[in-house]
């Protein structure tokens, strides 16, 4: 702002509108693509949106919302490029072309007392992973849950 003794910083107005919840998670969808319905919910969270305010329950809001996204966002990354999701814990692991899919296993085995942990990988990744953790535990049950990979534990 001009003045008398020459320009100066002018005072700031108020402060940022902050994002909708929707906003929200369309904006952080773009930095975590792979993120999961339950991460989002944790997030929004942690960043104290009220997901109460939703119309019906926030993990089908958000779901549907990220559902949306995946369909009608242009891919960042080659198409050959595609992800896994990879669900660890106990003596099992899960292989899921699906976040969300990945996501309820994830649930299900934490509910049953595992330590489980969620990772992202590009396929080559994890069957390269997949390589050394057969050798390194040998009787480690893999499920893969993708089309063509015959879903048979190995």
């Amino acid at each position: 702002m001009p003045g008398p003794d020459g320009s100066r910083p002018a005072e700031p107005v108020g402060v940022p509108a902050r994002l909708t919840v929707w906003q929200a998670v369309r904006q952080s969808w773009l930095i975590h693509p792979d993120w999961t319905v339950a991460d989002y919910l944790a997030w929004l969270d942690d960043e104290a949106y009220d997901t109460g305010t939703l119309t019906g329950d926030p993990a089908e809001v958000v779901g549907r919302w990220l559902a949306e996204h995946r369909r009608t966002a242009p891919l960042s990354r080659p198409a050959d490029d595609a992800r896994v999701y990879v669900v660890a814990g106990g003596d099992m692991v899960a292989v899921f072309d699906n976040p969300d899919s990945a996501g309820i296993q994830h649930a299900v085995m934490e509910a049953a007392g595992l330590d489980a942990e969620v990772h992202a990988l590009s396929t080559t990744e994890w069957e390269r992973a997949a390589y050394l953790v057969r050798a390194a535990n040998p009787g480690l049950v893999i499920s893969d849950t993708r089309p063509g990979h015959g879903g048979d534990p190995s």
